[in-house]
């Protein structure tokens, strides 16, 4: 089958397309809707999943997208086990959701490529990157497939063995967190600003 080559000038349309399917897919996560982390999920690796036959949108605009500035949380302490890095309403007798993360003192802003690549989600003596869940999420729990089995850190931060809650005498809220899309959301919220801030994409 013949193939023709994309035309550059419709790369940054391509852009605002991603652009609004993030801000889009955001606002079901945060809504309610869970399972938009898995478009959240996609997005992300279209935007910057790099492998030796494709490059990534952000490649097409800018091959040095890896040394764009992007806020990405603090570090945890490298003693920690575990952690819960992405924020939480807690509502006694309501649900117990997560929220969009707001870009404050807890935040800083790094490369690209060590928001992507850097140890972010402690997990007994491991530690995942955004990279690995993002990329599990979308290509293991059914953003682009599913697959039968997927790696025991995936799993354990896909559904830990904890529930997160508070109780009153107005009732209980207990959440069982599913970090691994609530990060991806969190990676998510991180990418649309800096597409915002450098590519001009209108904040929707």
């Amino acid at each position: 089958m013949s193939a023709v080559s994309r035309s550059t000038q419709n790369d940054l349309e391509l852009l605002r397309q991603q652009h609004s399917r993030l801000a889009d897919a955001l606002d079901g996560y945060y809504g309610g809707k869970k399972e938009q982390a898995l478009n959240v999920a996609v997005t992300l690796r279209v935007l910057v999943h790099e492998t030796q036959r494709s490059k990534p949108l952000l490649f097409r605009l800018d091959p040095s997208y890896w040394r764009l500035m992007i806020y990405d949380k603090l570090p945890s302490d490298r003693r920690a086990v575990s952690a819960v890095r992405v924020p939480i309403m807690f509502e006694g007798g309501g649900p117990t959701r997560f929220i969009r993360p707001e870009f404050d003192s807890r935040y800083r802003q790094v490369s690209m490529s060590c928001w992507w690549d850097d140890d972010y989600q402690p997990l007994g003596k491991l530690w995942l990157s955004k990279k690995t869940i993002v990329l599990t999420v979308a290509d293991k729990d059914g953003g682009a497939h599913v697959d039968s089995t997927v790696p025991d850190a995936h799993a354990a931060i896909s559904e830990p063995p904890i529930l997160i809650g508070a109780g009153s005498g107005a009732g209980e809220a207990f959440l069982r967190p599913n970090l691994a899309f609530a990060i991806t959301a969190q990676a998510g919220c991180e990418m649309k600003e800096c597409l915002e801030r450098y590519f001009c994409m209108k904040n929707g």
